[in-house]
């Protein structure tokens, strides 16, 4: 079952790179990931990830919490 994860990056590219480094390194299936600009400092970046145990998006939540450029986090 495949599950999205929506937030927010302040950081643009080297956020987003951040982030899917982080998820990968923790053994997490990323299986599709897009971001929008919404200003000059701030993105809208989307991540789905294939979670079999239904609770690995819940793991991959916190552990995107831990980042300092990351907030606004939220299931779609």
């Amino acid at each position: 079952m495949c599950r999205t994860v929506s937030f927010k990056v302040s950081s643009g590219m080297d956020s987003a790179v951040r982030v899917l480094t982080t998820l990968r390194r923790k053994q997490f299936d990323v299986k599709e990931f897009s971001m929008v600009t919404i200003d000059s400092s701030n993105s809208e970046f989307k991540v789905t990830l294939e979670d079999e145990n239904k609770n690995g998006l819940d793991k991959a939540i916190l552990q995107m919490n831990k980042l300092v450029d990351v907030y606004d986090i939220a299931e779609v």
